[in-house]
């Protein structure tokens, strides 16, 4: 009864509401809101999904969280994207006093338990944003830490924390921040050898690295090389670009409770069931929320954000990164 008055007071529903909305760039908004009783703490790296009603039908979308863990006042930063009806919707409609649901935060983003000796952070874009949490709560941890972000942005305008991260730096000399911006030419562009003259002992720091899918695959690729892969950990905004010599057109798919058959014709089964009008539940399609996980009945399929193989029957995909390459079965 008391929900249908304040939405806050639900009694196990997670809201949260805005409290204020300001804009940190000119297409990054910085949202704070106060969560309900039902909030429970996170650590800093992760995400939270939030559930937003748009034209009369739910969609979820996830957000990394910038505020210090355990604290009921959070804050996100949300980039609009030209074609994105969250990110719009969030940017042109959404108003300090608004009400909105949240899912239980995710993610292994976040530092291990012991704090590394050295960290190296790799952002691009708005990938930075929990690029900057790592850094603050690598900070609060010990103060003298030894950490190097080097941050890829397009112009000054579009650094995003800019004048915290200058801040942080300035307080905490063991800090050295980078800024990489396209705006200067080739600066702007991840080179190995940009990377050594910033950062001479990269291959010996624990890397944390988020940004748009080109940035993500050429530092990938450096610590591949290297054999130092394991000291990378990367969180995923976007969908990586996987080679594939199976040609997205030739794979059938069966959607077994609707008895609907369909061919590939999408980079992933989400889009090749959406363009063939079936309608399977999803949320943020970049495999972050896991709405769209259903039970792939038989078939193979190559992970688009991991680019491991399944190729078992009965398992758990996500449809929305998930391509096939073989004919597959999916329970839906």
């Amino acid at each position: 009864m008391f929900a249908h008055m304040d939405p806050m007071l639900t009694t196990n529903r997670k809201m949260a509401r805005v409290l204020s909305i300001k804009d940190e760039t000119p297409d990054i908004k910085r949202i704070t809101l106060r969560t309900n009783r039902h909030w429970s703490a996170f650590k800093a790296g992760q995400y939270a999904t939030f559930k937003v009603m748009i034209d009369g039908v739910f969609l979820e979308r996830c957000y990394s969280l910038v505020s210090p863990p355990n604290s009921e006042v959070i804050e996100i930063a949300v980039k609009r994207q030209p074609y994105g009806r969250v990110s719009n919707w969030m940017h042109h409609q959404l108003e300090v006093g608004d009400t909105i649901e949240m899912a239980d935060v995710a993610g292994e983003f976040v530092l291990p338990q012991t704090t590394p000796d050295s960290l190296l952070f790799i952002a691009g874009g708005s990938g930075v944003t929990p690029i900057f949490s790592l850094l603050v709560e690598a900070i609060t941890r010990q103060s003298n830490v030894d950490a190097t972000v080097i941050y890829y942005a397009n112009s000054k305008e579009d650094l995003a924390f800019g004048k915290e991260f200058d801040k942080l730096a300035e307080k905490h000399p063991s800090v050295t921040v980078h800024y990489a911006l396209a705006e200067d030419g080739d600066a702007g562009s991840f080179s190995i050898e940009q990377l050594a003259a910033l950062c001479n002992d990269y291959s010996d720091r624990e890397t944390y690295l988020c940004g748009p899918p080109g940035l993500m695959s050429v530092v990938s690729k450096v610590w591949e090389a290297q054999n130092i892969t394991p000291r990378l950990n990367k969180e995923v905004f976007g969908l990586p670009a996987i080679e594939s010599d199976v040609p997205a057109n030739k794979m059938p798919i069966m959607l077994r409770r609707s008895q609907q058959e369909l061919l590939n014709s999408k980079p992933s089964l989400l889009e090749s069931a959406e363009a063939a009008g079936a309608r399977p539940a999803h949320g943020c399609r970049i495999g972050m929320c896991k709405t769209c996980s259903c039970t792939k009945v038989s078939g193979v399929v190559r992970d688009l954000v991991t680019g491991e193989i399944d190729d078992q029957p009965n398992t758990q995909i996500r449809i929305c990164v998930s391509e096939p390459l073989s004919a597959v079965v999916l329970d839906i």
